[in-house]
């Protein structure tokens, strides 16, 4: 179970049937209570407007955003092609998956091979409240707003969904396969989980 903007979701096996997660509700029910009575005391997020002089991240860094004739990063300057600030979003958007496409193949490939788990393959993902996902058919998907997260950070989630590979669940044999190759990933986790809101709100 998980409660975020949307409200709750419950995740079953596409074997159990609906009444399973009727029960797991009702078993859950105080927890969930206070969790949905919690996110409605929490002030709604409201993303910053995108303009030039804003910064927005890359990788962890933050870079200053400026018009430019072609989209590239600088030093300190993340240059975007944008007619004008109403054209900023899609343009750092495509940024991000263009850059997702490299980045993201290469850090699947590399890990994949450390972990010697091979995913049938792997694509760009726009999910609002996912970073990633497995599928039982080992296709693997990534959000492409994970390029404004650490290089840290990104080789978590890509351990993560790779270890799906091996156990399609999150039992103890799961987080001791992520544990091997990322020691810290509650830390990680962490930070995803502190920053998630900011950055996948927008877009």
């Amino acid at each position: 179970m998980k409660i975020d903007a949307q409200g709750l979701t419950v995740i079953l096996p596409q074997s159990a049937a609906e009444r399973e997660a009727e029960r797991v509700i009702e078993l859950k029910l105080a927890w969930v209570r206070a969790k949905l009575a919690a996110r409605c005391a929490e002030p709604e997020f409201v993303p910053p407007s995108l303009c030039w002089g804003a910064s927005a991240l890359y990788l962890g860094e933050s870079f200053i955003l400026q018009p430019a004739l072609r989209s590239q990063l600088g030093a300190g300057v993340l240059s975007l092609c944008a007619a004008n600030e109403a054209k900023i979003a899609p343009a750092l958007i495509r940024f991000y998956q263009r850059a997702g496409q490299i980045y993201l193949a290469e850090r699947v490939g590399l890990w994949a091979e450390r972990m010697a788990l091979q995913p049938r393959k792997w694509q760009l993902s726009s999910a609002k409240t996912r970073w990633g996902s497995c599928t039982a058919a080992g296709d693997i998907r990534l959000n492409w707003r994970l390029m404004q997260a650490p290089a840290s950070v990104i080789d978590y989630v890509v351990i993560h969904e790779l270890a799906h590979l091996a156990q399609m669940n999150h039992s103890a044999r799961f987080w001791a396969i992520v544990a091997k190759a990322c020691p810290h990933w509650q830390a990680e986790r962490a930070w995803l989980k502190q920053h998630a809101v900011a950055l996948l709100a927008w877009g």
